[in-house]
């Protein structure tokens, strides 16, 4: 028996079964994105989401796109660098545990949580503002992250809600225009000027050369009929973003103990309420 002329085969045969595999998946990729992106398809999707009371404030999208993903970690920080930036070195710095610090200076106070989430409240009484619209409401966000050195390039207004004489804002973090999931600053301002901010942030270290097809939007929003929550909701807008998912590493109890990942392409869906999910294949 001539073992090296059965190998050849062999391998050729394997080499083969491969390329036909191949070929199928992507086919079957093509296809399933094909069919659904149907306007057919589409208005079945809707029919299903209004069974449930979720109902469409936008159009779903039809096209398909392809985008890289991205190389993020969180922003950290350590107490002194807090210090720093918002007391120029004279507040007061303690340790109640090894994952929080706390810096005060007067009637500010900032925690910081695994060098990554820092929350800030201020408690003085005084009044320093009038705000008579959200534009006020944003310039002085907008000097708080500019006075205490943040970057205010790589952030938009995602939600924001007037609540009485306070301006509830929450920015979140865009890379190449797309918004990427989950980071934010959220304020609380009113005419004391900021009375809190909570801030967990992610930096875009790296992109791949390499992209990826998002699942298509019609079939992704399928994945809300499971879920009770959603339920009697408006959606208002349906977009692609960036996601990353600590969870993936392990961390479900918090998620400030991750030190970074890879965030992949998603569909963000936003609700008429500000809440918003991120639908994901992946």
């Amino acid at each position: 028996m001539d073992w090296k002329k059965i190998k050849k085969i062999l391998i050729i045969a394997l080499l083969v079964a491969n390329s036909v595999l191949f070929f199928y998946t992507k086919y079957n990729d093509f296809r399933l994105r094909n069919e659904s992106t149907r306007r057919d398809f589409v208005r079945e999707v809707t029919a299903l989401l209004a069974e449930k009371n979720i109902e469409l404030d936008t159009k779903i999208p039809r096209q398909t796109k392809k985008l890289p993903s991205v190389l993020v970690s969180f922003e950290t920080s350590s107490e002194e660098d807090i210090n720093d930036r918002y007391f120029k070195g004279a507040g007061k710095v303690e340790r109640p545990s090894t994952d929080l610090a706390e810096i005060s200076l007067g009637d500010e106070y900032i925690n910081l949580v695994n060098g990554r989430r820092a929350f800030y409240e201020n408690r003085k009484k005084e009044n320093n503002f009038k705000i008579d619209n959200l534009e006020e409401a944003q310039n002085i966000a907008q000097k708080f992250l500019l006075d205490k050195k943040y970057d205010t390039r790589d952030i938009y207004l995602s939600y924001y809600k007037i609540d009485g004489d306070k301006y509830i804002l929450n920015y979140t973090k865009v890379f190449d225009s797309i918004p990427v999931e989950s980071s934010y600053t959220n304020f609380v301002i009113d005419a004391r000027g900021v009375m809190s901010m909570d801030r967990l942030w992610l930096d875009v270290l790296d992109k791949s050369d390499q992209k990826i097809y998002l699942y298509p939007a019609p079939r992704a929003l399928l994945s809300l009929l499971n879920k009770t929550e959603y339920y009697n909701k408006t959606i208002e807008k349906i977009s692609p973003c960036f996601y990353f998912n600590p969870e993936d590493q392990g961390y479900i109890e918090d998620i400030t103990r991750a030190v970074n990942g890879r965030a992949i392409p998603a569909w963000k869906v936003k609700f008429t309420d500000g809440e918003y999910t991120v639908l994901s294949n992946y």
